[in-house]
C-alpha cells in the first residue's frame, strides 16, 4: 500500500490529509493540523488530442503510443486519440490494433473521430476529404477501436438516420465543423444528448438574426469542449461559455507540433507554421489545432482567475461526467489512482497513473 499526503482538491471539495492507494484509491483520511503546502488534484482528461512531440494519431500505433506518453508527462492521465478527416483506408490503417494499446498500462481511453462526416464549407484546418455519413464506416472502425466521440455536422445529408445510429452505439455525438442553423441543432438536441466540438471555432455563430451552432450550444447545451490556449478563444469568451454551459470542459486539440520548437511542420498533409505559441496554416491566419497541453491549460485557467476547484472541474471532472465514467475525474475511494502532485506555486511535481508514479 502506498500513501501520499497533501491538500487534496476535487471540483467540489478539498481537505488536508492522506491518500492510501494501490491501482485504486483505498482510503482518504483527513489529518488535522497537517502543515503541508503541496496540492493533489485529479489527473487531467483530454477528450480531443491529435498529437504531440512530433507524433500524430493518424501515423499509426507507434505514433499514438508516443504522443500519449508525451501528454502523460504533462499530467494527462486519460486521453482520446483524435483522428482528422481522411479516407476510410487511412483512418482504418492508423487505428488498426488500437485496442492493444488500451489494454496496456496507458492513459488511452479510446478514439474521437473528428470527421469525416463534417461540412466541406467549414473545414478549418481539416483536409477536403469529407464523406457522407456511413454506418458501415463506423462499424468497421468499431471492430478495431473503441470510438467514444464522433464530431459531425448535423445539417449534411443522411444525418436523420446516422445520428440515431451513433446514439444506439453509445457513442457521444458532437456538433462541429458545421454551418447548421439553430433549428437544425435543436431538433436533434430534443432527442439526443449532444456536445459541441472546440466551442466557437469552426461552427456557425451566435448571429442575432440567424442563430447557429454556437447559439444552440450557449442556449441549450449541457456539455461542450473548449480550447483554453487563449489563442482560439479569449478569456472573456471562455467565461461567457462557463456561464452558459454547466459542464464545459477544456481540451487541447493539440497536434504533433506541440512540444517542438517554432518552425514549419505538416498537419493533415498540409504545411503549417508554429510561431509564438500558435499554429496556423502556412501563409494564412487560419488556426490549425493547438500546441498546448493540459497542464498549461490548467495554469491558464488559474491565471484568468478561475478557482483551483473550477480549474479541476474544467480539466478533469466535467469530461469524466460527459463520458459517464464512474472511476476517474475525482480523488475518491474506489476510483483509479490517477492524480497529480503540484507544489505551492502549482509546478507539476509528480504524475500518478493507475497508482504508479511515472518517470
Amino acid at each position: 500500500m502506498k500513501n501520499i499526503q497533501g491538500n487534496i482538491i476535487n471540483h467540489d471539495n478539498s481537505l488536508v490529509g492522506e491518500i492510501s492507494f494501490e491501482k485504486n484509491i483505498k482510503s482518504i483520511k483527513r489529518i488535522e493540523n497537517l502543515k503541508i503546502d503541496n496540492y493533489i488534484i485529479p489527473g487531467f482528461i483530454d477528450l480531443h488530442c491529435h498529437g504531440g512531440n512530433g507524433f500524430d494519431t493518424m501515423e499509426g500505433l507507434d505514433s499514438i503510443k508516443n504522443m500519449s506518453s508525451y501528454h502523460l508527462s504533462k499530467g494527462t492521465t486519460s486521453l482520446l486519440a483524435t483522428t482528422w478527416t481522411s479516407t476510410f483506408d487511412h483512418i482504418y490503417k492508423a487505428l488498426d490494433g488500437f485496442q492493444s494499446l488500451i489494454n496496456l498500462d496507458s492513459n488511452l481511453l479510446g478514439i474521437h473521430l473528428e470527421g469525416p462526416f463534417i461540412n466541406p464549407n467549414k473545414l478549418g484546418a481539416q483536409p477536403p476529404l469529407t464523406q457522407k455519413p456511413s454506418k458501415e464506416f463506423i462499424e468497421k472502425i468499431m471492430s478495431i477501436s473503441d470510438i467514444k466521440v464522433v464530431t459531425l455536422a448535423p445539417e449534411i445529408e443522411g444525418m436523420q438516420e446516422f445520428i440515431p445510429f451513433i446514439n444506439e452505439k453509445k457513442i457521444k455525438i458532437q456538433f462541429g465543423h458545421s454551418i447548421a442553423d439553430y433549428i437544425c441543432c435543436k431538433n436533434f438536441m430534443k432527442k439526443f444528448d449532444v456536445g459541441f466540438t472546440h466551442l466557437y471555432n469552426a461552427m456557425s455563430g451566435n448571429n442575432t438574426r440567424s442563430p447557429g451552432v454556437l447559439s444552440a450550444a450557449m442556449l441549450d447545451g449541457k456539455y461542450a469542449e473548449i480550447i483554453c490556449d487563449l489563442k482560439h478563444v479569449s478569456e472573456q469568451g471562455i467565461k461567457i461559455a462557463s456561464k452558459c454551459i454547466p459542464n464545459l470542459y477544456a481540451v487541447t486539440d493539440s497536434i504533433g507540433a506541440a512540444g517542438l520548437k517554432d518552425g514549419d511542420y505538416q498537419f493533415a498533409n498540409t504545411k503549417i507554421t508554429k510561431k509564438e505559441g500558435k499554429i496556423t496554416l502556412a501563409n494564412s491566419s487560419t488556426l490549425a489545432g493547438s500546441i498546448i497541453d493540459m497542464y498549461d491549460t490548467f495554469l491558464n485557467l488559474l491565471n484568468i482567475k478561475y478557482s483551483i476547484h473550477e480549474a479541476v472541474a474544467m480539466t478533469s471532472y466535467n469530461a469524466s461526467k460527459y463520458l459517464e465514467l464512474k472511476n476517474i475525474g475525482k480523488i475518491k475511494e474506489g476510483y483509479i489512482a490517477n492524480f497529480l502532485v503540484l507544489d505551492k506555486n502549482y509546478k507539476l511535481l509528480d504524475v500518478y497513473l493507475n497508482g504508479k508514479k511515472i518517470d
